[in-house]
């Protein structure tokens, strides 16, 4: 028999004594398909990261059980077809809880974020060293429009030359 833990995630519409009702109900289901209940553990109504049967809740619940390989998958064809279940996951093998130390994470936060900190300094620091082309320009100067500049135009090129004010006097007398 093989080690598994099963988690299940229970309609949000069940009462307290249906949620009970419906733990009892996958646990006698474990024991019909050859296996053992080692623990129950139930999490308690949670909300969920995206909508599952149109539910935003879900009462999980995990089991540990040890079950015959092939016992898995007539459980998880009757969790699947199980109207108070709406999501389940079955793993073999226990990964064990040691529990955690709350003084502990917050060291490590403390730590993890002083890192993340000085990495953040360092990069700064780094930008500045690399050619930044036009993105140096004055913010101020990419918003400006650019002054309207007259357009060249090619002497000679078939198109007529234009004359300034005084020239064309001269030309007509």
């Amino acid at each position: 028999m093989n080690e598994y833990e099963l988690m299940t995630i229970l309609h949000p519409r069940l009462t307290a004594d249906e949620t009970t009702a419906a733990t009892e109900l996958v646990g006698t289901q474990i024991a019909a398909h050859g296996g053992e209940v080692l623990s129950t553990d139930v999490w308690g109504r949670r909300r969920l990261a995206y909508p599952i049967a149109g539910s935003m809740e879900g009462t999980y619940v995990l089991y540990t059980l040890k079950l015959p390989p092939e016992g898995a998958a007539p459980l998880e064809a009757w969790l699947e077809v199980s109207e108070p279940v709406i999501r389940h996951l079955l793993i073999r093998g226990i990964i064990p809880y040691t529990g955690r130390d709350r003084n502990d994470d917050r060291d490590r936060d403390r730590d993890r974020d002083d890192r993340d900190r000085d990495d953040r300094d360092d990069d700064r620091d780094d930008r500045d060293d690399r050619d930044r082309g036009d993105r140096d320009m004055d913010r101020a100067e990419m918003r400006a429009p650019a002054a309207a500049e007259p357009e060249a135009v090619e002497v000679g090129a078939g198109a007529p030359e234009a004359a300034a004010p005084g020239e064309a006097e001269a030309e007509g007398e």
